[in-house]
């Protein structure tokens, strides 16, 4: 079943990350297309855009995925809270080292992001809340790096097509396709 739940979880997030993907690259045509219509024509705008959209498929699937990740988060501080609910105050090792291991057996992702040896010793109460503390803090982390590598890959892919266009629309003696008003012929 965990597999499946996997499988379905990834298919969905690459769903999702298409989905905001198509819609960046809807914005940034109609932007560039609204500062020239020229811009939209050129090779340059193509090619940059098909790279452009595979960069941003990987970072939005990847930021989707870290979004749902966040659920998981969540589900496994409320199963720890079930197990702690029996313990009182501060527990030995074994019983720490009890709880650890049911957490890590069901949730082997948590044991990534917390270092779950240091509750030995501790209270075990707080053992929920620093969970699900340390997990949604690498989570948001990653998905703000997410975020700046995809506004950086949309400011380079921008500066490329405007460089180029700029190259091939002064070979033609128009600047940005914009032509003065005695070109225009009615």
């Amino acid at each position: 079943m965990v597999f499946f739940s996997l499988i379905s979880t990834a298919i969905s997030c690459i769903f999702y990350g298409i989905l905001v993907t198509v819609a960046i690259m809807a914005g940034l045509y109609f932007i560039l297309r609204a500062i020239s219509r020229g811009i939209v024509q050129t090779p340059a705008f193509y090619i940059t855009g098909v790279v452009l959209a595979i960069l941003l498929l990987i970072q939005t699937t990847l930021m989707i995925g870290a979004i749902k990740a966040k659920d998981t988060a969540d589900a496994a501080k409320q199963y720890v809270c079930e197990m702690v609910e029996s313990y009182q105050g501060i527990v030995s090792a074994d019983e720490s080292q009890e709880v650890i291991a049911a957490v890590a057996d069901e949730f082997p992702i948590i044991s990534k992001f917390v270092d779950l040896t240091a509750f030995y010793g501790s209270n075990i109460a707080e053992l929920p809340n620093t969970i699900h503390a340390s997990v949604v803090g690498y989570l948001d982390s990653y998905i703000w790096h997410r975020i700046w590598w995809i506004l950086g890959i949309i400011v380079v892919a921008c500066g490329v097509v405007m460089i180029f266009a700029r190259s091939s629309f002064s070979n033609t003696g128009s600047d940005y396709g914009f032509n003065d008003a005695t070109n225009i012929q009615f």
